[in-house]
């Protein structure tokens, strides 16, 4: 019974730690990632890969630049959107 208590902690504290640090990379976050990977083991690993990659800022500002450019959106809503991103980092 104790070998059983201990593969099922190994188990969680494996796929947590896993979760945990590609969870960081992603939408989804570290924390919620190793929580999942604790929790549900191999299922919050598959949750959490399939979750969206987080987009770099310098991606991010190219998209709003476009936007810009192409008259979808204002000089005051590409300001906004640039100073948020500032903000976040």
């Amino acid at each position: 019974m104790e070998i059983f208590v201990l593969i099922i902690v190994l188990h969680g504290l494996i796929f947590g730690v896993a979760c945990y640090f590609i969870g960081g990379q992603r939408e989804i976050g570290a924390l919620a990632g190793g929580f999942l990977g604790l929790v549900l083991g191999i299922i919050g690993l598959i949750i959490v890969l399939v979750s969206p990659r987080k987009e770099s800022v310098p991606f991010q500002l190219q998209k709003y630049k476009v936007l810009f450019d192409n008259g979808m959106i204002s000089e005051t809503e590409y300001n906004h959107l640039k100073g948020k991103l500032i903000e976040q980092m």
